[in-house]
This record gives structure tokens, sequence and C-alpha cells, in this order.
């Protein structure tokens, strides 16, 4: 029988696995570079309760804009700038309450931010290092990412997860999970 984390993990992989199967299509680009909104990409997270029923809930950013830079067939660097006031869930009362002082403290803090300082090929795409700012804190994080590049553009698909007390969003750990599943994906659409 899977214990709490192993079932916040299962319920967790299957919330991700299934749009990263959906078609994702490539992003064009001009002069080697991607620019990034919400009509051709999609930042969402899901976050979950302590206890014998997580409850996982999902949610995104509707705002943003970013830039990925391709050269030939190889990423050479990605930015975003989220506007974390456009935060939204399936549930009012809950995005409400993640965008108070309790989690993102959007009014303190409007922004998030990606940059990366390095990236690896790797075998299905590569590793992008880099450094998250959120909450007014920056810390540096490697992540997976599938990439293809076509005639077409690029289409990238990642999924991670941070882990929120890293970031100073350290509402009540009895009641919420420490860590947060984020999905990337550069070819799809809110």
């Amino acid at each position: 029988m899977l214990d709490r984390c192993g079932m916040l993990l299962v319920i967790s992989a299957v919330l991700l696995i299934v749009p990263a199967l959906q078609a994702v299509d490539a992003v064009p680009t001009t002069d080697g570079a991607a620019m990034l909104t919400p009509q051709n990409t999609k930042i969402q997270f899901i976050c979950a309760h302590v206890g014998p029923k997580p409850d996982p809930r999902k949610g995104g950013f509707s705002k943003f804009t970013g830039q990925a830079v391709i050269d030939g067939k190889s990423l050479k660097s990605v930015t975003l700038d989220i506007d974390t006031t456009s935060l939204f869930t399936e549930f009012d009362m809950l995005t409400t309450h993640l965008k108070s002082a309790d989690f993102f403290e959007v009014r303190r803090f409007p922004t998030a931010k990606f940059e990366s300082t390095k990236i690896e090929p790797t075998s299905s795409g590569c590793q992008i290092t880099g450094k998250l700012t959120l909450h007014g804190v920056t810390k540096e994080l490697t992540i997976p990412a599938k990439t293809n590049f076509s005639d077409a553009g690029l289409a990238l698909t990642s999924d991670f997860t941070i882990n929120r007390l890293d970031f100073g969003i350290s509402f009540d750990p009895k009641k919420v999970e420490d860590k947060v599943s984020l999905t990337v994906v550069i070819g799809d659409k809110l």
C-alpha cells in the first residue's frame, strides 16, 4: 500500500503526464528566438494538502512573457517573466488564498522570473540550469526538458518540482505539502 507521499506522487504524475501526451505544436522562431506568451506556452503547477486525502489542485499563470533562443537544433537560453497576479486555479477561494500573504503575496511580489545560466544536452533534450526568483527569493535550479526542433520552430516540455519553503512560502507545512510540481510547455496554450 502506498504511503501519503507515494500516493501524492502517483496522482501528480498522472496529472502531469496527461497534458504532456497531448500534441505540442512548435512555436515559430524569428532570427533564432521564439517569443513565449500565453498564446503559445503554458505554465502550470500542482499543489496538495498533507494527509490521507491530498486533493491535488492544479493552477497556472495567464500573463507572462519570455524568450527561448535556439541555434539550429540546440537551445541556448530561456527567460520568463511571470505576472504572479495572473495566478489562477479551478477554485476562486483557493486562487484568492494563494495570492495572499500566506503564499505568493502578489501585492508585494507581483513578478516571478526565470533566467537560464547553462543548458546541457541530454539524450531526450536538455538540462536547463538557471535562476528562479519567486516571492523575492532567488535560487538556482536545474530542470529537465524534452525538446523538439523542426522547420516550424521549437517545442519543449519540462516537468519538475520545487520546494516552496526554499522560496519563503511557508504557510502551515502541516496542512500543505512543501513540494510543488510544475509543468512548462512551449507549444501549448492555456
